[in-house]
């Protein structure tokens, strides 16, 4: 599996330095609301994604009065032969310099590949609430690690979209319009061939972790995929030409692979008409599971999960259950807390604590097996 080994912080929010040294599986992040727990989460997402869950302004992650943060981390890959890596981020106002090995990377999608990550933070159940734009990313982030051409084909049809949009935007005629029609028909349906497959690989995976989260739960769960367009219209070319003075109007491309989603339904419902809160939040526990044990089962490269404030999504017994399906599928997570005692540790051996006080990381003893 893929392992991180370490991570440096300089300048990083409210880090001057800080070092953490991970254990192989249960990492425990203990301290007061506000005092940096979070930080370290965002971190490794910033690391991996170039982007922040919390901020859409990459500049309010450098430290006061500080030019750039710099980011550090050495990590193992068990599909290269326990290989150890050293990647380093830095980041300033103006631009990003990404190296892994001391080899300058253009994008994040290889260091991704090498290190995949997923993340439940108290907005998770969002995935259920929102558009389907990050039901595209939950599915896209599947799509990407099992199938290595996925992403080839993901960028071809955003280029064709891009020069798409475009020409509806400049008033084209139709006839140029329409140039980029057969290209992006094409990429639709492959990307979404893509999604299919992996909606029908999750399920019965899916279906176990509801079983195990909500054993009470009695409604049958079914994930219906979306292509992006009119199931009773399957002729994306002929509904682009038939639309296209719709497109001109409204400056986009009304239909597409850039529009599919995906439904969960309960004996036929809307998840949100079924769910409770609590039970959207075990929903999307189940999601992010069952989509690491199917990265586990299909690739070599297993999941680090980061999960952000368990104790504020999950009740004692919840919590429970969570960390011993996290325990069994033996990944390393990486779990804050604002207290010790509200997160199981099942295997200290295995295990690390750190306490964050004043700004200042450091691992304490490690505890004991709690009951």
């Amino acid at each position: 599996m893929a392992v991180l080994r370490q991570l440096r912080l300089q300048n990083f929010r409210n880090f001057a330095q800080a070092k953490v040294e991970f254990a192989p599986k249960l990492n425990l992040i203990v301290g007061n609301n506000a005092a940096g727990k979070t930080s370290v989460i965002e971190a490794l997402w910033f690391l991996v994604t170039g982007r922040s869950f919390r901020s859409s302004q990459s500049k309010s992650l450098i430290s006061h009065e500080q030019d750039e943060f710099v980011l550090f981390a050495e990590l193992l890959s068990d599909a290269e032969g326990g290989m150890a890596h050293k990647v380093g981020l830095q980041k300033s106002a103006q631009q990003t310099l990404l190296k892994c090995d001391g080899v300058k990377l253009n994008n994040h999608a290889e260091l991704a590949l090498m290190l995949p990550i997923q993340m439940l933070t108290p907005e998770s159940h969002k995935l259920l609430e929102e558009g389907p734009k990050a039901r595209r990313q939950f599915i896209d982030w599947g799509c990407f690690h099992l199938h290595p051409e996925f992403l080839g084909h993901w960028r071809s049809y955003q280029r064709v979209l891009k020069q798409r949009n475009q020409a509806l935007k400049q008033g084209l005629p139709n006839a140029q319009i329409e140039l980029w029609d057969a290209s992006l028909v094409m990429g639709a349906q492959l990307i979404n061939q893509f999604r299919q497959h992996y909606i029908e690989q999750l399920q019965p995976y899916l279906e176990r972790y509801i079983a195990v989260l909500m054993p009470d739960f009695q409604l049958k769960m079914d994930a219906q995929f979306r292509p992006g367009w009119p199931l009773s219209q399957p002729d994306l070319q002929a509904l682009l030409s038939q639309n296209i003075l719709k497109d001109r109007k409204q400056g986009f491309t009304q239909y597409g692979a850039h529009r599919a989603d995906v439904k969960f339904k309960f004996d036929g419902y809307e998840s949100l008409q079924v769910l409770s809160r609590g039970q959207q939040k075990l929903f999307v526990c189940a999601l992010l599971l069952a989509q690491a044990q199917l990265q586990q089962s299909q690739h070599q490269e297993s999941v680090i999960m980061l999960i952000d404030d368990l104790p504020a999504e999950l009740d004692q017994n919840h919590r429970r259950t969570l960390m011993r399906l996290l325990d069994e599928l033996d990944i390393q997570h990486i779990v804050t807390s604002t207290a010790q005692d509200l997160i199981e540790i099942l295997s200290p051996e295995v295990s690390a604590l750190w306490q964050i006080d004043g700004n200042c990381l450091q691992e304490i003893k490690k505890a004991e097996h709690q009951v």
